[in-house]
């Protein structure tokens, strides 16, 4: 990783997040049982978990992210055995079938290389019944912002640290075979115009049936 990603990014990438912090808030109290964050970062949401969540795993392909993370869970008074850090990716997660009761996918699949990859893996280790929650910029919907987003996705990607503007994880989820228990599609009044156009709700891994 270079220094930009190391030190210059997770900074910017925390006065960003400001602005969406009450919607992270609600969607993480929602997490319940053992839990998988995908893309934990620096741990920005791991203030919001709550005494629902009894185990929470995260994991995150950058070091220095995942450095940070660690020195808020040791700030964490009494409870540093509740949160587990990983470095790696989503596409191949290192955890057993069946394993999470909740998944949590906080503005990552915008930069995951291999999204559809890191898709099918939270569907893997969800235990059925189980959700996941997730919060995600994704292409727009309107003709202009839409082109807007094309044009600028080559610059945007360097700078952003792989993100892209383009992202339809709409179709992503529905691919993968979650069903949508609740789903919006909105454009969030605190995100910068090029990235506002989100997707927020919870999906389920359907119960297996006889």
């Amino acid at each position: 990783m270079s220094f930009y990603e190391n030190h210059i990014f997770p900074i910017a990438l925390d006065i960003a997040l400001m602005g969406v912090k009450q919607t992270r808030q609600e969607m993480i109290a929602s997490a319940e049982g053992r839990v998988l964050e995908v893309g934990i970062g620096n741990g920005a949401n791991l203030q919001y978990y709550t005494d629902k969540a009894s185990e929470v795993v995260g994991i995150e392909p950058c070091e220095a992210m995942v450095n940070m993370a660690q020195k808020k869970v040791d700030k964490l008074d009494g409870l540093t055995d509740k949160y587990k850090l990983h470095v790696g990716g989503g596409e191949a997660l290192p955890f057993a079938d069946d394993s999470f009761d909740t998944a949590v996918a906080c503005l990552v699949f915008c930069t995951i290389p291999e999204a559809e990859a890191a898709a099918r893996e939270m569907y893997r280790v969800l235990k059925p019944g189980g959700s996941l929650l997730f919060f995600e910029h994704v292409h727009s919907e309107g003709k202009v912002m839409s082109r807007i987003q094309k044009l600028l996705n080559p610059v945007w990607k360097p700078l952003a640290c792989g993100c892209h503007l383009t992202r339809d994880t709409h179709a992503l989820f529905d691919k993968t075979g979650f069903v949508y228990d609740e789903m919006e599609r909105y454009v969030h009044p605190k995100m910068f115009n090029i990235f506002a156009s989100v997707i927020e709700g919870k999906a389920v891994k359907p119960m297996v049936t006889a």
